[in-house]
């Protein structure tokens, strides 16, 4: 039925496989193969302490980044609540009126205090 249609099977290999096909042949030959398992366990121990140590670099490198972000997330935090904080002018004119001192208050603490004293006078 389907003479003549021959299979192929191509190994799609780039530079990289290749180059790791080679060594690991070259290896077999070079060492006995039951010196592989060792050998294995070897470049395992390298690529683990390797790794480790790129961890620890890219950590030593990362942490002053992640506090200069967390300072400067915080300091925008910080002035945030001061624009928040801060008593607009009118507030402070109405304030002045009805001798309520705004130093060291806090807007909140003016507009309470404003009501308080206007619910007063309306009694």
């Amino acid at each position: 039925m389907l003479k003549g249609l021959k299979m192929h099977i191509y190994l799609v290999l780039d530079e990289q496989t290749s180059i790791l096909i080679f060594l690991f042949f070259l290896i077999l030959i070079a060492w006995k193969p039951e010196a592989l398992p060792r050998i294995a366990r070897e470049l395992g121990k390298w690529y683990s302490w390797a790794r480790r140590s790129m961890d620890d670099f890219l950590r030593e490198i990362n942490e002053p980044i992640n506090e200069t972000k967390t300072s400067i997330n915080n300091t925008t935090l910080d002035i945030k609540r001061t624009i928040n904080d801060a008593i607009d002018p009118d507030l402070l004119r109405i304030a002045k009126a009805l001798n309520i001192s705004t130093q060291g208050r806090s807007r909140q603490e003016v507009i309470d205090e404003i009501m308080k004293k206007l619910s007063s006078n309306n009694k």
